[in-house]
């Protein structure tokens, strides 16, 4: 299967113009049409067969050619901020309530909040390892790795809450949990009813 990713297109300009091509001889050199090339330079995208056939040609690593930690534009840049925003207020929950003596409630939701963050970091570096690699995301969308974080979140409040003093925690913590389930679970779903999966770009 085809997937559309994201190019670094600087790289291929630079690569082309270092060996004095025009994008008509690199066109011919790929095996790719002009305006291939000329959309890869122009907007980063392309196929993976597109992405193969550019690595071949400059004859250099597939991962010289990729968005170094950068998925699809926009989104893993708002992935990656709000990775750092939920440590950042996980781990000043978690300092709160190691000063108030260790209160309970506060170590358990900053624990939990900081375990999502760490989550959503994860898979964000994930998914650029394997679009580095010319392969698909883990989880392709924004909604899919928040639903995640917030079924982990959810589930680190129910196992925290019962070890620490076994209150009821399961209640806040399942619905949570719930919440994050639908959400990871909802935009496959709606493939499937909508009519499944778009049709794959062309070969270039």
């Amino acid at each position: 299967m085809l997937y559309d990713m994201s190019i670094n297109a600087e790289q291929v300009r630079a690569l082309r113009e270092s060996r004095g091509w025009s994008q008509e001889h690199l066109a011919e050199v790929a095996g790719l049409s002009l305006r291939t090339i000329q959309r890869v330079e122009a907007d980063g995208r392309g196929s993976r067969e597109t992405k193969l056939s550019l690595a071949a040609a400059f004859d250099v690593p597939l991962g010289r050619l990729s968005v170094v930690g950068v998925g699809d534009a926009g989104q893993d840049s708002a992935v990656g901020k709000s990775s750092f925003s939920l440590m950042t207020i996980g781990t000043f929950f978690v300092l709160l309530g190691l000063i108030a003596g260790v209160f309970v409630p506060l170590l358990v939701a900053g624990s939990a909040v900081l375990v999502s963050g760490l989550s959503v970091y994860a898979i964000d570096y994930l998914n650029g390892m394997r679009r580095a690699a010319g392969m698909p995301p883990l989880l392709p969308d924004a909604a899919s790795i928040s639903g995640l974080s917030l079924f982990i979140s959810g589930v680190m409040v129910v196992l925290l809450g019962l070890s620490i003093n076994g209150e009821l925690w399961w209640m806040p913590g399942g619905v949570l949990a719930g919440i994050g389930l639908a959400a990871l679970l909802w935009p496959p779903l709606r493939r499937r009813i909508i009519g499944g999966e778009p049709t794959p770009p062309s070969a270039e």
